[in-house]
């Protein structure tokens, strides 16, 4: 059976986006694709706060992830956005620098890769720091 992403965040992200929202944020990492496709259903949602955080600039993403940062703050969704401004400007080291700042800020890290099993990604990475850390991640891939 193949789910599609939006009923793959009902399945996973659902029960912690009903929740009570009093004290809970979330955090995203602002790129296209899986990044914005999560921020546009929490942004459908009575989540919680909502805080993008991109290496560079917001205005150095792709266009799709930029116009889905800027819409849900105008919605007055996303309550903060984190412009880390790597120095070496968007790459490797950009996106791993991000990854770390979004673990390092979580209590709780979802990590939706595109494979069930470690392929070296991003995502794989961002899961691998978090578990380092000792914090409690969630895998739920997507293909």
């Amino acid at each position: 059976m193949i789910i599609g992403i939006h009923s793959r965040y009902e399945r996973v992200l659902a029960p912690f986006a009903d929740a009570p929202a009093a004290d809970r944020g979330w955090l995203l990492g602002g790129a296209a694709d899986v990044d914005t496709s999560a921020l546009r259903f929490l942004a459908g949602r009575e989540a919680g706060r909502l805080i993008a955080a991109v290496p560079v600039r917001c205005a150095d993403q792709p266009a799709d992830a930029r116009e889905a940062i800027e819409q849900a703050q105008a919605a007055g969704r996303v309550g903060r956005i984190v412009e880390l401004d790597h120095p070496e400007g968007i790459g490797p080291a950009a996106f791993t620098r991000r990854n770390r700042w979004l673990v390092d800020h979580s209590d709780l890290v979802i990590g939706f890769p595109l494979t069930g099993t470690d392929d070296g990604s991003g995502t794989w990475e961002t899961l691998a720091y978090a578990a380092g850390l000792g914090r409690p991640y969630l895998v739920a891939p997507l293909s």
